[in-house]
């Protein structure tokens, strides 16, 4: 979601209408999460890029850091029992120490099989289906 924004693609949109200039909704991160968006911006833009962003993101204060280990358990044990990356595991393990949603930019196959298989027990959107309902309103 963080890397749509920051990539400059359309869904991009829908986390900064939906979820940044909502001031009234929380947003969690892992350090798994910050050193994916490092990471993918830094093979899409360059390390200099990579580096702006990411420090931006962090200085901005649109998130808040929820680091435990009892999250780190909970992404190993969805790591173990699900087919998703570790990185999705971490996002869902945030969201449920946090009692709130998982947010992705849009789905993807290994998240949406897993789902069909058996729901996740914390609340997993899409902000790519929040921009298919703004589109029809």
């Amino acid at each position: 979601m963080i890397l749509a924004y920051y990539l400059g693609e359309e869904i991009g949109a829908v986390a900064r209408s939906e979820i940044f200039e909502l001031s009234k909704k929380a947003l969690y991160h892992s350090r798994l999460c910050i050193a994916e968006l490092f990471y993918v911006l830094c093979r899409r833009r360059g390390i200099k890029a990579a580096n702006d962003y990411t420090h931006a993101y962090l200085d901005a204060g649109h998130s808040v850091l929820s680091d435990s280990e009892e999250i780190d358990i909970a992404a190993g044990a969805y790591k173990c029992e699900r087919a998703i990356s570790l990185a999705d595991c971490y996002v869902i393990a945030t969201a449920k120490s946090q009692t709130a949603s998982a947010v992705f930019a849009r789905h993807e196959r290994d998240l949406d099989a897993e789902i069909k298989k058996r729901r996740f027990d914390v609340e997993v959107l899409f902000l790519e289906d929040l921009k298919v309902r703004q589109g029809t309103e």
